[in-house]
């Protein structure tokens, strides 16, 4: 989930949402820089501006390029915008398998923690915020956290097999509870996410919310 993270292959696949929902062909050449510049403008204009204030003609300026170019690619912002996050979340958080579940969590959760500090991390947030007004949007961020949830599943099958979890475990609300500790504190208290936090998050829940560790 990101030119941040560390050394680990990419497993994601670029949801099918963002290659429907806009141009189809690989484009080479002047026209891989200009998509490649409207991308990145695209996504650093949400991360500052929020996705109301994102407009072809503000995307235009900042890119550099004529605002009918844009119009010529995608019909819409809805369709700009998924191209946009679709062409970076491929590369973003990568699945941890560490040999053990409590370090693939707080491997993920740093992972994580990288992501949602990042421009293209910001930016899925802002879909977030407005997806229940925007129907493809919402289904493309549907889409986006389902496809993530089971690219995660071989985390928990594994901690399964290992012994680690019981086969009982409701792992959706699990992972919920993890990830969800960062969404507040970076985007409803607008907390720091220290270093610290992956490791103590996963400690917590994992002991139950006692002071022990589980490895």
């Amino acid at each position: 989930m990101n030119p941040h993270h560390p050394h680990t292959t990419p497993t994601e696949a670029t949801p099918a949402t963002g290659e429907s929902a806009g141009v189809r062909r690989r484009p080479g050449g002047r026209s891989a820089r200009v998509q490649a510049a409207v991308f990145v403008a695209t996504i650093q204009l949400l991360q500052e501006k929020g996705y109301e204030a994102l407009s072809f003609a503000t995307v235009a300026e900042r890119a550099g390029v004529h605002e009918t170019s844009l119009y010529r690619r995608w019909k819409t912002k809805e369709q700009l915008v998924i191209n946009a996050i679709s062409s970076q979340v491929a590369q973003n958080i990568p699945v941890p398998d560490t040999g053990a579940f409590r370090s693939d969590l707080i491997q993920l959760l740093q992972l994580l923690r990288t992501f949602l500090q990042s421009s293209v991390g910001e930016a899925l947030v802002q879909l977030a915020i407005v997806s229940k007004h925007a129907p493809e949007i919402d289904f493309f961020h549907q889409q986006y956290w389902r496809q993530r949830r089971a690219l995660l599943q071989p985390v928990f099958d594994r901690a399964i097999a290992r012994g680690e979890v019981s086969p009982q475990a409701d792992l959706q609300l699990l992972l919920e509870t993890l990830i969800g500790v960062f969404y507040v504190r970076a985007f409803v208290l607008g907390e720091p996410l220290d270093e610290t936090l992956p490791e103590r998050v996963v400690d917590l829940v994992l002991s139950g919310g006692g002071s022990g560790k589980t490895s």
